[in-house]
């Protein structure tokens, strides 16, 4: 009978120990567990002007009101690009050689010096104005209508100017983002600048008597177009980026505007 009382009290013990044990061990892991906040706390607020700066220009900030209709024409743009004009510059690039090619786009690129040359003019700069038609005029004839760019090495490179740029000189703004067809970014200003562009380039081709029969003025547009998409590196699609339509609104805006500034 004694041994049996002393059996229980030792397991009795035993078990009063156990459960001490198992205090000492959770009481710390529960001091360690950091409260929780109330379900209804309010999140952290941040300032907007440490996020959205004023003096930073996001692509967002394009104005772009018919944005609807020139991702539709970007589409189209991309579309015919990519099933008609690459495979043609790709052949073009394929079997044409490059001398000739080379030739091709220095006669067109002697043509639109006058362009450049008037442009400059109207913008009152006179040293691209002499830079411009100096070029035009040595590659004419030393370098044999354009077909050989001299003027380079003489120290006349090609400096671009167009009429939306000449609008900007004079104070136009940039207006309404636009995707031209074919064309591709522009916006209000620059559209019509684009426009008198090309009246002013019919007009000079005119007065050298380069416009002849529909044939000849036909197959003079078509190489014209070909020379400048193979001349254009930009090839749709290829950054892989959902926002690309953003990216080119942005970097063309923002190029029109060092090229007007400059």
């Amino acid at each position: 009978m004694l041994k049996l009382n002393f059996a229980k009290s030792s397991v009795k013990s035993l078990r009063h120990l156990l459960i001490l044990a198992i205090a000492v061990m959770v009481l710390p892991a529960c001091s360690a567990i950091q409260p929780q906040e109330a379900v209804d706390a309010e999140p952290p607020m941040h300032p907007v002007d440490s996020i959205v700066k004023d003096d930073v220009e996001y692509a967002v900030d394009v104005y772009d009101p018919w944005e609807g209709m020139n991702r539709n024409i970007y589409i189209f743009n991309a579309e015919l690009d990519r099933y008609v004009l690459i495979p043609v510059v790709t052949a073009y690039d394929d079997y044409v050689p490059f001398f000739l090619r080379q030739g091709v786009h220095n006669f067109f690129s002697n043509l639109n010096s006058i362009g450049h040359t008037i442009n400059s003019a109207l913008q009152l700069n006179g040293e691209e104005t002499v830079n411009n038609g100096m070029r035009f005029i040595s590659n004419t004839t030393i370098g044999i209508v354009g077909v050989f760019d001299v003027a380079t090495g003489m120290g006349f490179p090609e400096i671009k100017e167009d009429f939306g740029q000449t609008l900007g000189y004079w104070g136009v703004s940039d207006g309404p983002y636009i995707v031209l067809p074919v064309l591709g970014p522009s916006n209000l200003r620059d559209t019509t600048g684009t426009v008198v562009d090309m009246v002013m380039h019919s007009w000079y081709i005119d007065e050298l008597g380069l416009n002849g029969d529909d044939g000849w003025m036909y197959f003079y547009y078509v190489m014209n177009a070909i020379d400048t998409r193979a001349h254009t590196p930009f090839r749709y699609y290829q950054a892989g980026s959902p926002f690309e339509y953003e990216t080119i609104r942005w970097l063309y805006t923002s190029a029109r505007q060092a090229q007007i500034a400059r």
